[in-house]
Order: C-alpha cells, then sequence, then structure tokens
C-alpha cells in the first residue's frame, strides 16, 4: 500500500452519530469522508471525488441506499468501487439481493468496527489486484 497516500473511504448514513464514529474510527489509517444524505454523497461523487471503497447504509431519507447501490454499479465512473453495505435490515432476501446488485458485503447493525475494518482491508486489497 502506498504510504503517500492514504485510501479513501465513502461512509453514507442518515445517522449523525453513526458518521462521527465512523469518521473518528477509520480517520487515522484511511481519509474518510461521510455524508448523512445520499443525494450529497451523489453530488460529492459528481464533483470529481473517487474514493477506493464506499460503506452504505440502506434506510436513508432522500434517496434509500439501494438506489444509490444502483446509481453507483450503473455509473460508467463508479462502478468498479466496492461498496459494502452497513444495514440495520436483518434479512436474507435483503442481503441476497444488494449482492446480487453489485455490493461486495453486507453486514448488520449493530457491527462489530474491528470486523467492518478487517472486511474493509479485504475488499481494498481485492480491488487492488484486480
Amino acid at each position: 500500500m502506498n504510504q503517500m497516500k492514504k485510501p479513501a473511504l465513502l461512509f453514507i448514513d442518515d445517522s449523525e452519530m453513526m458518521c462521527q464514529f465512523l469518521v473518528q474510527y477509520f480517520g487515522n489509517r484511511y481519509q474518510v469522508h461521510a455524508f448523512q444524505d445520499g443525494n450529497e454523497a451523489w453530488k460529492w461523487l459528481n464533483e470529481g471525488n473517487f474514493p477506493n471503497l464506499i460503506v452504505l447504509d440502506l434506510k436513508m431519507p432522500t434517496i434509500s441506499g439501494a438506489e444509490l447501490l444502483n446509481l453507483f454499479k450503473t455509473s460508467t465512473y463508479f462502478h468498479e468501487i466496492p461498496v459494502i453495505i452497513l444495514s440495520s435490515i436483518d434479512k436474507s432476501e435483503e442481503r441476497v439481493k444488494c449482492l446480487e446488485e453489485g455490493a461486495v458485503d453486507y453486514i448488520n447493525k449493530p457491527f462489530n468496527p474491528k470486523e467492518l475494518e478487517i472486511r474493509i482491508r479485504f475488499h481494498l486489497q481485492q480491488s487492488t489486484v484486480s
């Protein structure tokens, strides 16, 4: 991994507390960007920002995580960015649907931050290998 530039993570979760926690937890190892609104995150991406990985909540007010996942995976620019779903929806059919639509992983809330960290590291390594 390049020591000069930390990988960039984009967290999209409508909970301010969750965003603050994720920024604080991952801020030392990564460049962290967090948005509570999917439309704001989409706007940030379209301004030329390109994270190495996206962690996305499903239940959000303006645009759902499922809609965002679809936007990412059908986008010419962003379709190769790995997306991890981090959601309180604990239904097998929801996990399968997200994985079929292009998410690389699905983690249920409440979650162990160390597990999320390991999965992020794994998917970042996978995306640099391929």
